[in-house]
């Protein structure tokens, strides 16, 4: 081959080379372009939706992350994100990938706690006597609330003392009542979510009135013997008793025309039995009488205690000398 020839084919080759090179931007795609990609609301409270809306020219695929995955060139989808999330649209084709991303902002919602339908409970009610016209009544709940109590000398109650205040111990002391009287009571409590209990009925007996009159009592003693019953046919037996004795003086200005003495059985803090014995005859002021109860033994019994009133059932102060 000539010089000349093979100068000529190289030209020939670098004008087809540059001429390749010049027409290879003009044959790639261009990438695709997002012409729309919103979220409407775009701030939403936990719990609610917001519509994301697109629209992707000359793209091959187009997806969109956070779960929502492959979707159409242009359209709409509804999104409930539990949290405030970016979601990214991506569009891709020959030419290249381009994204775009919209924030939807969630406010998460306020816990409101359960509403409270539980009444409260009342419990550890007790009556205490201070005298023979005053009573204490105490009790508890097992929450905070107010209270008032009804009582009355029956069901229908009739009198009303209110609490204020939400409180879990509460106590109520009535004045002015009837000495020795049976009265009922209920109480009705309330919590501060206006819930509200009524107690069943209960009941307390004033004490009687105090007796004028006094004793000092000089001796007391209690203790346990046998005794000799009787005779069934020629033979003897005797019984176990519990016994009481002592000797009081009455220490009024007045005489007394009787006096009753109760006594009391113990076993720890509970009481076994009680035996009443009436003291008759006149007992003129600053004399001394003497006394003795007995009763069929128990075991069980560890204290005996003793009671004083006069002809009238009041209970009488006693001293010890």
């Amino acid at each position: 081959m000539s010089l000349k020839r093979q100068s000529t084919t190289i030209a020939v080759l670098t004008t087809l080379l540059l001429l390749a090179t010049a027409l290879a931007p003009a044959c790639r795609p261009l990438p695709p372009a997002i012409r729309v990609f919103t979220a409407i609301p775009s701030e939403i409270s936990a719990g609610e939706s917001a519509t994301l809306r697109w629209q992707v020219e000359g793209a091959t695929s187009v997806t969109i992350d956070q779960g929502v995955g492959n979707v159409p060139p242009s359209g709409a989808t509804t999104v409930s994100p539990p949290r405030t999330l970016a979601y990214t649209i991506t569009a891709s084709n020959r030419g290249g990938t381009v994204t775009k991303s919209v924030v939807i902002y969630v406010t998460p919602s306020v816990l409101t706690p359960p509403r409270d339908t539980s009444p409260p409970v009342v419990k550890d009610v007790n009556s205490t006597p201070k005298d023979e016209t005053t009573v204490v009544i105490s009790w508890v709940t097992d929450e905070p609330a107010t209270c008032k109590l009804e009582y009355g000398k029956n069901t229908q109650y009739g009198d009303t003392v209110k609490l204020e205040g939400l409180n879990t111990t509460h106590s109520v002391t009535l004045q002015g009542l009837d000495p020795n009287t049976i009265y009922h009571f209920r109480i009705a409590a309330t919590d501060e979510a206006g819930n509200e209990t009524v107690s069943s009925d209960n009941i307390f007996t004033t004490p009687p009135p105090k007796s004028p009159f006094s004793l000092v009592l000089h001796s007391l003693e209690w203790g346990r013997r046998s005794e000799f019953e009787g005779e069934a046919y020629g033979e003897g037996f005797g019984r176990k008793l519990i016994y009481l004795k002592g000797a009081a003086q009455n220490n009024s200005n007045a005489t007394l025309r009787s006096v009753m003495c109760t006594m009391h059985c113990w076993s720890g803090s509970k009481l076994v039995k009680s035996e009443v014995y009436v003291y008759q005859a006149p007992i003129l002021p600053g004399h001394v009488f003497k006394f003795e109860i007995t009763t069929i033994d128990d075991p069980s019994v560890d204290n005996v205690t003793i009671e004083f009133a006069d002809h009238l059932g009041r209970q009488m102060r006693v001293t010890q000398k």
